[in-house]
């Protein structure tokens, strides 16, 4: 597994560590989960070379103190999972995991190529260019040591840097494709340019078959403006490249460091788990992931249905994890300048929900949900965008978290 992002990716915040045994088979380099050193808000110098692999275990530093990233969440889940349900009395499944995330980074910077704001020439190490070298020297390595060598998938926590360019007026986007012929519109555009990028990339490394999907946590931290493009843009690609370009799930469910920007120690450890949901959906049963996310969504009158892919059913309305913003979560628009009133939100089957309105709305109707913040509010289940819908998913944690699926960040068009 390789990972990148932006500061929430390394564990900004994250401290102190959690994991500092491994219960299962799951290694790191011996320079640690992150190669990358002499890092600092610009970047980072100098990329270690491993050369053995160590168990794996928190406590990395991208500053100047040991964090707990997701890392370890993630592969030891997939452990656990394995060990007890999925592949009994079968060989285990290890994880190498590695991470280069750069704190602060927008796209432009993170994807092939990097960006040239630093100058020329430029005193910091290219991201995509890492975890490149991860690739190669992991496959050395396995090689060395009599393994089998596969990269599964690419993880990405990352979004804010771009939010703010946008919320700013300093949005890269368009920009040129790193193909050299494409142009690349918005941030869905990017993140199919991205997974494009590393699938070409490790499979000329490694000469694997298997295609590399980017699994992505969607943003639900904003809060200087209402509205953010970036999460939708990332349910977009999503659904323009299925199995290719994968939403794990939404960020609002998780704990946020008292800088109201940053997840916690154990807000990063439980995001590695949802990760770790998905991977062993996707990679050991074999089947396809869809998060809690409209399926189709029509109009009858004054009641907006909405039906939802659910992946352990029922829905469930759920205001006691997290508080209720107003109507669950749920918001109607239309072009009208003053859109129908919600009266009430039911769940009325496995999959779908009924949302009823105070009369006939406009042209340009649309179903939101978790999709606008307070400005200078701290995001998580007490404030910020959110939402109240979640599936029954009974997956058991390693450290005794919920791992519901909740609803992602929408805004549809209603039929």
């Amino acid at each position: 597994m390789l990972s990148t992002g932006q500061s929430n990716s390394v564990g900004n915040e994250a401290f102190p560590p959690l994991t500092m045994t491994q219960p299962y088979r799951n290694i790191m380099f011996n320079v640690g989960i992150i190669p990358g050193t002499n890092c600092d808000g610009n970047g980072c110098r100098v990329y270690e070379k491993p050369t053995s692999f160590i168990p794996l275990t928190e406590g990395d530093y991208f500053f100047d103190y040991a964090v707990e990233t997701m890392s370890a969440g993630m592969a030891n889940l997939v452990g656990k999972l394995g060990a007890e349900k999925l592949l009994v009395g079968k060989p285990s499944h290890d994880l190498l995991v590695s991470l280069h995330g750069r704190s602060g980074y927008t796209y432009a910077c993170l994807r092939k190529n990097g960006c040239d704001f630093f100058g020329t020439p430029n005193p910091y190490t290219t991201p995509f260019d890492d975890g490149m070298n991860e690739v190669s020297d992991a496959m050395d390595l396995a090689k060395a040591a009599g393994k089998t060598y596969v990269v599964r998938a690419v993880t990405a926590i990352h979004g804010e840097s771009d939010h703010y360019a946008y919320t700013m007026g300093l949005a890269e986007f368009p920009m040129p494709g790193t193909d050299g012929t494409s142009t690349i519109q918005n941030y869905a555009d990017a993140m199919l340019e991205w997974q494009r990028d590393y699938d070409r990339g490790v499979k000329t490394i490694t000469g694997q078959t298997d295609d590399v999907p980017l699994l992505q946590l969607q943003m639900s931290n904003w809060n200087d403006v209402p509205h953010s493009q970036i999460p939708t843009w990332q349910l977009e690609a999503h659904t323009r490249a299925p199995g290719k370009v994968v939403l794990v799930g939404p960020s609002y469910i998780f704990e946020y460091a008292g800088d109201c920007l940053h997840y916690s120690n154990h807000g990063e450890r439980h995001i590695g788990e949802y990760f770790a949901k998905v991977y062993a959906r996707m990679f050991i049963e074999g089947l396809p992931w869809e998060p809690v996310r409209p399926k189709q969504v029509t109009l009858d009158g004054t009641v907006v249905t909405a039906k939802f892919y659910v992946p352990k059913p029922p829905l469930v309305l759920d205001a006691n994890r997290v508080s209720n913003p107003g109507n669950y979560g749920f918001e109607f628009y239309d072009t009208s300048g003053s859109p129908p009133k919600i009266t009430a939100v039911e769940v009325v089957g496995d999959d779908t929900v009924k949302v009823t309105l105070d009369r006939k709305p406009s042209n340009g109707a649309r179903l939101r949900y978790a999709y606008t913040a307070v400005p200078l509010t701290c995001p998580g289940v007490e404030s910020g965008p959110r939402g109240n819908l979640r599936d029954s998913d009974d997956t058991p944690s390693n450290n005794s978290y919920e791992l519901f699926n909740w609803a992602v960040v929408f805004d549809e068009p209603v039929n």
